[in-house]
């Protein structure tokens, strides 16, 4: 059921840090078992239940949470997030995402309670919630069927004739036994065969319909007998026997049933009936828990397995005093999940008056620090970290709230921007309910070769040698081959202009990995990036080439140094294909009609190549952050290099997503100030009448909303308090207008304004408009050179900047860069010597994205050899990276920052000479882990900063 928020929910204003809470919550809804290795145990193993409440006004730290009536809109806010459209045009309806249910005091006063004299409120509030989840299961992920729930609802619920206690024994056995045995009754069709055929054969036909329920009835009885212990330790029975336990149960619910309909109570016997009313609701609660755990493990061969991955969520919107349906329901369940080892239930409550005194507060390390807008999302990460791991103590936390509200972040923005994936039915779900009955049929056949044939294959299959993987690479109608490879396994990823290039690269991988002993333990990084380009394409991305480069100069370091405790480390090629098209399917991606999905290839062998983390992705595309939400699913970290678009970091961005370059809010700030300040730039542009800064340029893909259209805006933004901004759109791909049009608009009026051109496009097009612009009359008519300020140049300029001035005399290059290694520094010269290149800013970015990666594993490795990837994803949330000096600058990750704060800016110019000078720096640099705050001729200028969280 669908329970919308109350009001309006434009006017529901999110507290601060509050996205950051529900990623975290979205991550254990969807995967309940999140950060477990896939073999590991779950006995022991249960979500905490978090109860929202406020900080205290002032220091957060001084004093306790305090409830607040308005957290109720966000829990149901919450619940929003649980369903989603489902069906065509004409038959849409609400489709649940996990199970859950909404416990609702004023639904529950309505809806009968006072009318249902034998089940009564207590009952009717559990049973509410039973039906709920049973209406909420997902499509494709089965009936949730709750045996022991049913069982116990059916003797508190039973007519039974008065007697004594045997006499009710034997009824309630006679009662659970029909009720069991009532879906095996034989067909009434069969009994009148039997009594049509007569004789002897009649006489069998009848006995083998009556025989099977007959044997039902006699092993039910005997397990009522023999079963269910712990229904008669909660009722302080001695013995297994359920019938002793449901005798006892039907008793202290009767008692309360009779004590409530009196008229007057004695306040000892009112007591006695409390008492039993909360006993009745624990044992029904018990077998829910009980239930569900069963639920959401079906056996190994059941194709809803890997389906029912996700918890069963239950919303408590009001936790108020104590005789609110709610806080009755948070009462016992902090009285029975001390006794329930496993539960997957993840609870979330608003406190709407006091605070119950079981509820435990932040961890301490959690609340020192002062007043800080992630603290809540850490505690919140920390404890579910902890409670999947078997070592939470305490089953209800209470999680305060910033008083601070979110600048302008409406909660409708938590059903709009939903980040609760789960995962769809597939046909490859029934591969082992079938192979499990194919094995047992060659089995029972007897066909010991054909077995021997059948076992043998399988086995090999999975035995193959991790330097040998199975092919994992498809060829797709633009004539590229996309997909992962080690180097070794004869997938050719190499296409386009620069394919001698990446089979070079391919083949250094292939020797590097030779050399992993995978005897012993070692993890995989998967470096992921658009590596080639369409038949018909003249276009080529280099910078992924850099990236790789440094990524291999990493691997073969860290491998080198043979350290104390040190996980070796293994590295895959993945092409995602021109555009990154391929690098995943469905959701944000748009453009892939196919069935490939290269990012579904990683997931398949995360596994058996003990993949821990995928960096690359060096481009901002929805389809790239659609790999990254589809890895973050698997709790595979991703570690973006070179990616810088602001929704990378935002939105539908996973908790397990991280990137070393700086969005395009701070790229947007560092450019503007230098276009309003460089008094190189001012050589070649003049302000612009009435403005004190002259006019830019700018030109940008509106359809790349995700890099190019973003850009030019916050630019736009940044810098219209300056000089005037003139939009011209260029297109990546072709929109029917011809380059040599847009270089016309852009040198008319560069002429017409004496400004500069502010390129956001993507790099692989740049050339094209460079080419255009150079032969333009309105540009060589001017007097000097056009002023070109980029954020994303094309790599063939920058790595060779001679080429400048040979091919584009009428045009000055500034561009910006993250990161400027010494040319003379140890990685520099290792890269020299590797690949006979310089090092520049893309292989510092691969370089440290290796190596981070790698010391992260190798903490983890000193504790938990056998480390799945969701632990190295919680090892960068917490504790996470600090200030961790790389050759592309100094870098912090964790739950609070996933990208760099501060981190250090370069704008350079490529000279007439060919050379290249450094006109801007600012921010956090790698040389000598300094601060630089200000820029220009005797530092006259500030440098733009980050806001501080």
């Amino acid at each position: 059921m669908l329970h919308s928020p109350p009001g309006d929910e434009q006017q529901l204003v999110l507290p601060v840090g509050f996205d950051e809470i529900v990623r975290v919550i979205d991550r254990y809804v969807a995967d309940r078992r999140a950060g477990l290795p896939p073999l590991s145990r779950s006995r022991g193993r249960r979500l905490p239940a978090l109860l929202l409440a406020r900080e205290p006004d002032g220091d957060p730290a001084a004093g306790t949470a305090e409830p607040d009536p308005g957290l109720t809109a966000l829990v149901l806010a919450y619940g929003q997030r649980l369903v989603s459209s489902a069906g065509n045009l004409t038959t849409r309806h609400l489709a649940s995402l996990a199970p859950h249910a909404v416990i609702d005091d004023v639904r529950l006063i309505r809806g009968g309670a006072r009318e249902d004299v034998v089940g009564g409120p207590h009952v009717l509030l559990l049973e509410d919630v039973a039906r709920q989840l049973r209406t909420s299961m997902p499509e494709g992920a089965g009936a949730l069927r709750l045996p022991e729930f049913d069982t116990c609802l059916a003797v508190l619920r039973a007519d039974l004739p008065p007697g004594d206690a045997e006499e009710e024994r034997r009824a309630l056995r006679v009662m659970l036994c029909d009720r069991y045995t009532q879906r095996f009754q034989p067909a009434a069709e069969t009994a009148q065969l039997g009594e049509a055929m007569g004789g002897k054969w009649g006489a069998v036909l009848q006995l083998l319909t009556v025989l099977p329920g007959w044997l039902r009835r006699l092993w039910y009885g005997i397990r009522l007998d023999r079963r269910h212990p712990w229904a008669g330790r909660m009722l302080g029975q001695t013995g297994r026997s359920f019938l002793n336990a449901a005798a006892g149960l039907r008793a202290a619910h009767q008692h309360t049933l009779a004590q409530n309909a009196a008229e007057s109570r004695h306040p000892e016997a009112a007591s006695l009936a409390a008492r039993d009313e909360a006993v009745v609701r624990q044992v029904l609660l018990t077998a829910l828990i009980r239930d569900l755990a069963r639920a959401a493990r079906p056996r190994l061969w059941s194709r809803l397995r890997p389906r029912r991955r996700w918890a069963f969520v239950l919303l408590l919107p009001t936790v108020g005093g104590e005789g609110s349906a709610c806080r009755k329901f948070l009462d016992t369940y902090a009285a029975v999940a001390r006794d329930n080892g496993s539960s997957p239930l993840l609870v979330l409550g608003a406190a709407t008056d006091e605070l119950p005194s079981y509820a435990a507060g932040l961890p301490r390390q959690s609340v020192q620090g002062g007043a800080d807008a992630h603290r809540a999302g850490r505690a919140a990460a920390a404890l579910f970290s902890a409670a999947v791991a078997g070592r939470a103590a305490d089953a209800v936390h209470v999680l305060p709230l910033p008083r601070t509200p979110d600048d302008g972040t409406a909660a409708e923005r938590l059903a709009s921007h939903r980040a609760v994936h789960f995962r769809r039915p597939r046909r490859l779900d029934w591969a082992r309910p079938v192979a499990a009955a194919t094995a047992a049929a060659v089995l029972c056949a007897g066909g010991v070769a054909l077995s021997r044939e059948l076992v043998g294959l399988f086995f090999d299959e999975h035995r193959t040698p991790v330097g040998h993987p199975t092919s994992s690479c498809r060829q797709v109608p633009t004539g590229e081959v996309v997909g992962l490879t080690d180097g070794i396994d004869g997938c050719d990823l190499a296409h386009g202009l620069y394919a001698p290039d990446l089979r070079k690269l391919v083949r250094t991988l292939g020797r590097q990995n030779a050399q992993v002993n995978t005897d012993r333990p070692y993890r995989t990084l998967v470096f992921f990036a658009p590596l080639s380009v369409g038949s018909e394409s003249k276009r080529t991305v280099p910078t992924g080439f850099q990236m790789l480069r440094g990524a291999l100069l990493a691997q073969k370091q860290v491998n080198d140094r043979h350290l104390k405790s040190q996980v070796p480390v293994r590295l895959l090629v993945a092409n995602a294909g021109e555009y990154f098209r391929y690098g995943s399917r469905g959701g944000l991606n748009t453009t892939n009609g196919s069935d490939v999905d290269v990012t579904q290839m990683i997931i398949d062998r995360a596994d058996k190549d003990h993949i821990a983390a995928v960096i690359g992705l060096a481009q901002s595309r929805p389809e790239s952050q659609q790999a990254a939400i589809e890895l973050g699913t698997r709790g595979i970290t991703v570690l973006g290099t070179g990616v810088s678009g602001q929704r990378m970091v935002e939105g539908n961005s996973p908790v397990s997503y991280f990137q070393l370059s700086p969005p395009n809010a701070r790229i947007a700030k560092v450019m503007a100030a230098f276009a309003r300040h460089s008094p190189r730039l001012r050589t070649l542009a003049e302000p612009a009448s009435g403005h004190s800064g002259p006019a830019a340029v700018v030109v940008f893909d509106p359809r790349d909303e995700y890099f190019s259209a973003d850009l030019a805006h916050r630019f736009d933004a940044a810098y219209r308090s300056t000089g005037p901004v003139h939009l011209v759109p260029y297109g990546e791909m072709e929109d029917g207008r011809p380059t040599s049009d847009v270089a016309d608009t852009v040198c008319t009026l560069v002429h017409r304004t004496n400004g500069f051109v502010l390129y956001a496009g993507r790099s692989g097009v740049m050339e094209d408009l460079f080419h255009s612009m150079q032969g333009d009359r309105e540009c060589r008519a001017r007097q000097g050179r056009v002023a070109v300020l980029a954020e994303s140049p094309a790599p063939g300029l920058t790595m060779h900047p001679r080429l400048m001035p040979q091919r584009y005399g009428g045009l000055t290059l500034f561009y910006s860069q993250f990161s400027r290694p010494a040319p003379g520094g140890p990685f520099a010269r290792s890269f020299r010597e590797a690949f006979h290149l310089s090092a520049e800013n893309d292989a510092a970015v691969g370089y440290d994205a290796a190596n981070i990666l790698s010391e992260a594993m190798n903490a983890i490795f000193t504790t938990d050899r056998f480390f799945s990837p969701s632990a190295l994803v919680t090892f960068l949330q917490d504790p996470g990276v600090r200030e961790y000096v790389g050759e592309s600058g100094v870098i912090t990750l964790d739950s609070g920052h996933n990208y760099p704060p501060n981190k250090e800016i370069h704008i350079r110019e490529i000279t007439p000479e060919g050379t290249q000078v450094t006109d801007l720096t600012c921010g956090v640099l790698a040389d000598g882990a300094r601060s630089v705050t200000t820029w220009g001729p005797g530092g006259r200028f500030a440098c733009p900063l980050d806001a501080v969280p």
